[in-house]
């Protein structure tokens, strides 16, 4: 397994299954080496029967949004081309239109019941009228930006200044749109009731400093426009809102925090009986988070918080992270027993269900992602996207806990070298995050394994989901020394418990609080090494005003603002302890990384050079916080030969 071999790779993506489960529409990511870029193209397959999948598409581009009409005879999804963007809609007997759009590409494709109409999600200018003037304006247009609002960029998606995210709707017949909301709000995944006469989305304020900040229920009225909030008590987040079969009761996931910014809360699933006072915990007896939190290499996005709740069926689909696996699970959409469906030692990253079946993507150690069938108990894969994995060399994570602070059971794996021989010792490359490391396909451990390294890693406290929210919560108004004094203790058991590995020759390396804490552990001891951070946090006081979390995420980890405690808030940046690096360290960012911005590297680059420390600056283009996973493929590769080529040169092989 060599960094090139990114090319070969395919990822199942996007799962939707026709509402009488008769069909199944999917797509598939792949690498176009000559264009540095992807093609995701959609694939239908009937399911009943042995029949192969077909493709549905072709040509350079991306599809997305995939969704079904009521009938389940007509496709519709998002298709983004060197060319433009466009809503297709396709019909099973093989002829389809195309609708243009002008700008970003919409998002959540929605069918109105009667098949006429299509809502989404389009990005949408604001104009105001209050903007003072003088004078005559110049005759060149000045090269400059005007921002009004706290948020004004998004990773992934870059300046969005005067633009909101707003509901429109699309008539099949005469191609015209019409703007469902306005305003200064963001709005998300519309969902028709089934007798068309409403939509329920998600609106949210930008500011994320009101009690719609987060996300809350709106209810647009088809008939006069008329928008409605029937949770307006609600204070925390909701996502993924599902009409029942009456109209009269919805499932969403999300959670009700006692303080805003704590985005560490575990989201669960909700029932709401429209009109009927608060909505009802489906899950309150479970103390794990609905959705995928798993982090890994494979996925572009990291999370799938969602509820679904098919037509005509009485019970409700969500997953659900437990113990470095996500799960798939149903239950009565009145509550009760849950199901678990699918998972074990794996990662269900994608599911849909329709007519009494389910078909969900499934991903461990040994393969990104395939999809699979489930129905009637019965478990049928339909597809085999790498089967050119079977000639390389993989190395298998083997499980194990230890005891960490206050005698905790912390979860961690190890990976031996491919060339694995008890006669020898091997270097480590300690992998570090605060998010979830988990049993799906890790395309850069697998990298370093080849290479000859073991490679280590643990979900200590303060991993986001799969160990209980308090687990979670537990360095909440701490500093990272929490973190690095369990992840410590764990590298004292690996030694203990792995005699091949050489403590002598030990790298650490993460990404985003990974990178983070890859930053406060070359602060903190010299027994690694060499490091690699990257796009990463080194200065919680400058990050404040320059990252699109900036406040959100100061807040809640460290319980203050620096205007209000600017001591606790330079203590727990790890560049205050840059006179103490000793590690030789790799910092890899991206200029269009605006959830942990380049000037974090910059400002930890420029001090530790100053001091005269060995380090070296990796400074990608054009890239945002997703390099290691969606980044063009040139560059992921590139990324993977210079972590590799940082250890060889420290640690040997």
């Amino acid at each position: 397994m060599v960094p090139s071999d990114l090319r070969y790779f395919r990822w199942l993506e996007e799962i939707v299954v026709s509402p009488s489960g008769e069909r199944v529409a999917y797509t598939v990511r792949r690498v176009d080496v000559e264009r540095d870029g992807y093609v995701v193209d959609v694939f239908l397959r009937e399911l009943d029967g042995d029949g192969e999948a077909r493709r549905l598409t072709g040509g350079d581009g991306e599809a997305s949004s995939l969704a079904w009409s009521a009938d389940g005879e007509r496709l519709a999804y998002v298709w983004s081309g060197d060319e433009g963007r466009a809503i297709c809609v396709l019909r099973m007997d093989g002829k389809g239109a195309a609708y243009a759009v002008e700008g970003k590409a919409p998002s959540s494709l929605s069918w109105s019941p009667d098949g006429e109409q299509l809502a989404c999600v389009r990005w949408t200018k604001v104009e105001r009228g209050d903007e003072p003037v003088y004078g005559e304006p110049w005759p060149v247009e000045p090269s400059m930006r005007v921002i009004r609002r706290r948020v004004y960029k998004l990773n992934g998606v870059g300046f969005i200044e005067d633009q909101y995210k707003h509901v429109w709707i699309l008539a099949l017949g005469s191609g015209g749109w019409t703007q469902v909301t306005g305003g200064e709000n963001d709005y998300g995944e519309p969902r028709w009731s089934r007798d068309g006469e409403r939509i329920v989305m998600v609106r949210m304020e930008r500011e994320i400093n009101t009690a719609i900040g987060a996300g809350e229920l709106v209810i647009w009225h088809v008939e006069d426009g008329r928008l409605e909030r029937p949770l307006r008590e609600w204070s925390g987040i909701g996502q993924s809102p599902r009409w029942g079969e009456d109209d009269q009761v919805l499932v969403f996931t999300g959670h009700e925090a006692p303080e805003m910014a704590n985005w560490r809360a575990y989201s669960t699933v909700y029932r709401y009986e429209i009109g009927e006072g608060r909505p009802v915990d489906l899950l309150p007896e479970v103390n794990e988070a609905v959705g995928n939190y798993a982090v890994a290499d494979q996925r572009k996005a990291l999370t799938n918080i969602t509820v679904k709740w098919p037509e005509r069926s009485e019970e409700v689909t969500f997953l659900l992270t437990e113990l470095g696996a996500v799960n798939l699970y149903s239950m009565s959409a009145k509550g009760g027993e849950r199901r678990k469906l699918a998972g074990e030692q794996s990662v269900v990253f994608e599911y849909d269900a329709g007519g009494g079946r389910i078909v969900y993507g499934e991903a461990n150690p040994g393969n990104p992602g395939d999809l699979w069938l489930l129905e009637g108990g019965e478990r049928k894969r339909l597809t085999n996207l790498n089967p050119w994995l079977r000639f390389r060399k993989l190395s298998r994570p083997e499980a194990y806990w230890y005891r960490g602070l206050e005698g905790a059971d912390v979860h961690a794996w190890m990976m031996r070298p491919t060339g694995f021989g008890q006669e020898k010792q091997y270097p480590l490359v300690l992998q570090v995050h605060c998010s979830m490391f988990s049993w799906d396909f890790h395309f850069e451990n697998q990298i370093l394994a080849e290479a000859g390294y073991a490679v280590g890693y643990s979900n200590q406290r303060g991993t986001t989901a799969g160990y209980g929210e308090a687990w979670t919560k537990e360095i909440l108004g701490n500093s990272d020394d929490v973190d690095f004094q369990e992840i410590m203790m764990g590298v004292d058991d690996l030694l203990e418990r792995y005699p091949f590995v050489d403590g002598d020759r030990m790298g650490v390396a993460g990404g985003s609080c990974g990178g983070l804490l890859t930053n406060w552990i070359v602060g903190h001891t010299d027994r690694f090494q060499a490091a690699v951070t990257q796009r990463s946090i080194s200065n919680s006081v400058s990050r404040i005003g320059s990252s699109d979390t900036g406040p959100l995420h100061v807040l809640s980890e460290h319980h203050t603002h620096p205007w209000e405690d600017l001591e606790t808030t330079w203590n727990v940046s790890p560049i205050k302890y840059a006179p103490q690096v000793k590690t030789p360290l790799l910092i890899i960012h991206s200029d269009e990384d605006h959830r942990c911005p380049i000037e974090q590297a910059e400002e930890f680059f420029t001090v530790l050079r100053w001091m005269g420390k060995e380090v070296e600056f990796c400074w990608f283009q054009g890239e945002s916080h997703g390099l290691s996973r969606g980044g063009r493929p040139g560059n992921r590769a590139e990324r993977l030969r210079r972590i590799v080529g940082w250890f060889e040169q420290y640690l040997g092989r």
